[in-house]
């Protein structure tokens, strides 16, 4: 797992919820994450022209078992039988985009599941964002379990009338940062912003997924501007590259944000204008400032 000893994986005592596996970190008492495997042993070619090797997964499921939960993942691979161990890379997806991507219609009266990704070092197919080298596989897996925290979900969960959420004081001397004045969320795009990895994240009912150039307010209130290359919007994406998949994201309307770390779409050439999506910008991908050309934030 190279995890560096931290990465303990359990085997459930039983599979009823869909979980061949709980991945925790070691010696510590916040709780782990479900996964779910499915494992090809060959691969795919698309066409005959093409080369490329693809992972082709296909499963059907009851109704009753499609779980959309924060905690469930999925990991998908190729085992090279030859050789008794998975081919690199391999890929963890989170069930809800999963369940989402790969279904295709219904067999016999039960969901449909089918993923279809390149192996290809070049790949920018749907799956990409989700592709962890083996090498850093349990790297990957204690940021999923880290990321998790407390909770099984954004929702707070119901307290008594007479229930009191108890906190640390902070010290009077302590400075405010932009992390720490907007909260854990700002500051995982903030992170993302200076790295330069992609997001993704619900935004208004659609599944965005964009690349954060600029993260700052706009009259006081938490904006990032990204390039969204993937997932639904209100607007039909158009084609990649084009200036017209620029969005201006409230972020307090952000939920279930995840990083997709080595994932960076560029800018796309030929763009022009100004941003108007913030006024005040925090941290610029380029480290350019909010007057830089960029055509469009719809």
């Amino acid at each position: 797992m190279t995890g560096n000893g931290q990465v303990e994986v359990y085997t459930p005592a039983a599979d009823n919820e869909g979980r061949d596996a709980e991945v925790r970190r070691h010696m510590k008492r916040t709780p782990g994450i479900g996964i779910q495997v499915k494992v090809a042993f060959r691969t795919v070619k698309i066409t005959r022209t093409n080369k490329q090797d693809y992972l082709e997964i296909r499963f059907t499921l009851p109704k009753d078992r499609i779980q959309n939960d924060p905690r469930l993942w999925y990991f998908l691979a190729v085992y090279d039988l030859s050789q008794l161990k998975f081919r690199d890379p391999v890929f963890v997806v989170p069930s809800r985009i999963f369940h989402r991507w790969a279904r295709n219609g219904t067999w016999r009266g039960r969901p449909n599941f089918e993923m279809v990704a390149s192996l290809g070092p070049a790949s920018h197919d749907r799956w990409a964002p989700y592709r962890v080298a083996l090498s850093d596989l349990g790297k990957r897996l204690l940021e999923i379990v880290d990321d998790m925290g407390l909770t099984a979900s954004g929702i707070l969960p119901q307290l008594a009338a007479d229930s009191v959420w108890l906190g640390r004081a902070a010290h009077r001397g302590a400075k405010s940062l932009p992390g720490a004045r907007y909260g854990r969320k700002y500051d995982l795009i903030r992170e993302a912003v200076i790295e330069q990895n992609s997001l993704s994240a619900w935004y208004k009912g659609h599944l965005r997924i964009f690349s954060p150039f600029l993260l700052g307010t706009k009259a006081g209130d938490p904006h990032v501007l990204g390039y969204q290359f993937d997932g639904t919007s209100e607007e039909p994406l158009s084609r990649t590259g084009s200036p017209e998949n620029w969005r201006c994201l409230r972020v307090a309307e952000l939920t279930k944000v995840e990083v997709l770390r080595g994932v960076w779409h560029p800018v796309p050439k030929g763009t022009k204008g100004h941003q108007n999506c913030i006024d005040r910008v925090d941290v610029s991908a380029h480290g350019r400032s909010a007057g830089r050309p960029i055509r469009r934030a719809a």
